[in-house]
């Protein structure tokens, strides 16, 4: 079934070699779909603001997944290049002043030392002014701090303690998924299916004589758990991206963020009195929203 696909795509793309001479500040158009609007008025006991955030739905890889060096292209290629030219735009035009990412906590400078892909902030900023560093598949908001420098503020505006829950809850959501799945589609009077159960069984802890059902609806209780859970860290997460937001001052900020947080940070966002515009740039895939989604509906039913 195609809900128990691989969640998150680990495909890298690689940076092309750098050529020499400046990159391409021309004036970029790149086209956005609004998909959403905050309405911050529902506050309403908050002051009106004219602070406006713009949250841009990212298809970004999996940090670990280095592109740097290769050669291969990726599907991610399309929807990162697409944020990147429009913030840097943006930033240009002196019309941007704070970028939250998510994916790490602190300030985005000169000092930052973690890699994203295989990129450092150094290594992004010795191939910021070459031609075709805007498709270098990297961390986007890092790329426009190694590009504009002190002419943006660039915060990582995530709890990695939340990242990493997240992480486990998806990763143990997906194993009982395995399970559900497995279960459901085994035959009596196929071998594999007692591999299946016993395993399942040691996992629940329970008799391995345990019905395959009633496995199933065991499995079942356990999937929408942690499911809760996933969807918990990553609506935690979202207060995070929110805080950041204000604990600074500006007319205009972007948030960089994956499509399964946009729902909840537009309320989150609505709540704290903040006006917000959400974009699906060019390239941008539903698939990860589609799939969580399917998992949802599937364990319901």
């Amino acid at each position: 079934m195609i809900w128990i696909m691989t969640i998150l795509l680990t495909v890298a793309f690689a940076k092309s070699p750098a050529r020499k001479g400046k990159a391409n500040d021309k004036s970029v158009q790149v086209k956005m779909t609004k998909t959403d609007t905050c309405k911050p008025e529902a506050a309403a006991d908050l002051p009106p603001t004219d602070k406006k955030v713009m949250v841009f739905k990212q298809w970004h890889l999996a940090p670990t997944t280095v592109t740097k060096g290769f050669k291969e292209k990726y599907s991610q290629e399309k929807n990162q290049t697409a944020i990147y030219k429009t913030l840097s735009e943006l930033v240009k035009k002196r019309q941007l002043e704070v970028i939250v990412a998510e994916g790490c906590e602190g300030e985005i400078d000169g000092t930052f030392k973690t890699a994203f892909n295989g990129w450092k902030i150094e290594d992004l900023k010795k191939q910021a002014q070459t031609k075709g560093f805007e498709k270098i598949v990297a961390h986007v908001p890092m790329k426009v701090e190694a590009r504009w420098g002190d002419k943006v503020l660039t915060l990582c505006g995530d709890d990695e303690k939340l990242i990493k829950q997240s992480q486990l809850h998806l990763s143990n959501l997906r194993g009982w998924m395995g399970f559900w799945t497995r279960l459901g589609e085994s035959k009596p009077e196929d071998e594999k299916l007692k591999l299946y159960s016993d395993a399942a069984a040691d996992l629940l802890k329970v008799p391995k004589d345990t019905p395959v059902a009633e496995l199933k609806t065991k499995i079942n209780q356990r999937s929408l758990e942690e499911l809760a859970l996933f969807e918990k860290a990553l609506n935690d997460r979202n207060l995070s991206f929110v805080k950041a937001l204000e604990s600074r001052e500006f007319k205009t900020a972007a948030v960089v963020i994956g499509g399964l947080h946009a729902s909840d940070l537009k309320l989150k966002l609505e709540q704290a009195g903040l006006a917000c515009d959400i974009y699906e740039p060019p390239g941008y895939s539903r698939q990860d929203e589609n799939l969580i989604k399917e998992f949802a509906d599937s364990l319901k039913n």
